[in-house]
C-alpha cells in the first residue's frame, strides 16, 4: 500500500517556504531558485513548502500552489530531486522533478506521497519513464478509489512548462503523477498509455480527484 504518512502544511516557518514570490526555502540555491522562478511564472506565487522529516531524501522539498492551474485544485511539486542524475533504461539518465494536481482537500496527503516516491527514486537512483505505472498498492489517499499512479507529461500546463533549464546544459523534466484506479492500471498494462489516454480524452474524468469514479470500459 502507499504510505499513509502525511506532512504538515507549513507557511513562513523553519523548514518551510514563506508565502509569496521570492519565498524562502530550506537549502535554497541557484538551481532551486531557477525552479521556483519557472514554477511561479506558470502557477503564480508559491504559497508554502515543506522539508519533510528525518525520512525525507536530503535536499528534497515539496512546494504547493493552491487554486492553480484553476480554482479548487492545488499543484504540488518537488524541489531538489533534480539535484540527482537519475538513471533511465538503456544507460541514459536525467534530472527530474515530480508534480501532482489534486483537489485542495487532498493536498496535505499529496505532500507525503511525493516525499515517499522521491525517496524511492533516490534509493533506486532511477527516474520515472513516460507512462510508467506505480502500483496498484491500495488507496493512494485515504478514502480514494485510485490505487496507482501513472507518470506522464504535464498536459494541463503549457508545453514549455515541462522543462526547466537549471543550467544551459542541465534540463530538469517535470513528471505529472496522475492517480488512477486498478482497472485503469490494467488498461495501461495491456493497451499501453495511448489506450488509456484516448479513454481519458473521450470521457474527460477529473484527474485531480482521486475519489472520482473509474472510467467506463468498452469492448
Amino acid at each position: 500500500m502507499f504510505s499513509a504518512v502525511t506532512f504538515p502544511m507549513h507557511e513562513g516557518t523553519a523548514g518551510a517556504a514563506s508565502r509569496g514570490g521570492g519565498a524562502r526555502v530550506v537549502g535554497h540555491d541557484r538551481r532551486v531558485a531557477k525552479l521556483i522562478e519557472h514554477l511561479e511564472s506558470y502557477l503564480g506565487p508559491m504559497a508554502g513548502g515543506s522539508s519533510g522529516d528525518e525520512s525525507t531524501p536530503r535536499g528534497v522539498q515539496v512546494a504547493w500552489f493552491p487554486d492553480s492551474p484553476w480554482g479548487g485544485v492545488t499543484t504540488l511539486v518537488t524541489l531538489g530531486l533534480s539535484r540527482r542524475h537519475l538513471a533511465l533504461p538503456g544507460g541514459e539518465a536525467m534530472h527530474q522533478e515530480l508534480m501532482m494536481h489534486v483537489r485542495n482537500d487532498h493536498a496535505a496527503d499529496a505532500v507525503g506521497l511525493l516525499f515517499q516516491l522521491a525517496g524511492q527514486m533516490v534509493d533506486r537512483r532511477a527516474a520515472l519513464r513516460h507512462a510508467e505505472l506505480i502500483g496498484p498498492r491500495g488507496p493512494v489517499f485515504p478514502g480514494s478509489r485510485a490505487t496507482a499512479l501513472v507518470a506522464i507529461s504535464p498536459h494541463w500546463m503549457p508545453e514549455k512548462f515541462e522543462v526547466c533549464r537549471l543550467e544551459e546544459d542541465v534540463p530538469a523534466i517535470f513528471a505529472w503523477l496522475v492517480p488512477i484506479t486498478t482497472g485503469e492500471a490494467a488498461m495501461l498494462r495491456t493497451g499501453g498509455w495511448d489506450s488509456l489516454r484516448k479513454a481519458f480524452a473521450t470521457q474527460d474524468p477529473d484527474l485531480a480527484d482521486p475519489a472520482r469514479p473509474e472510467i467506463m470500459f468498452t469492448p
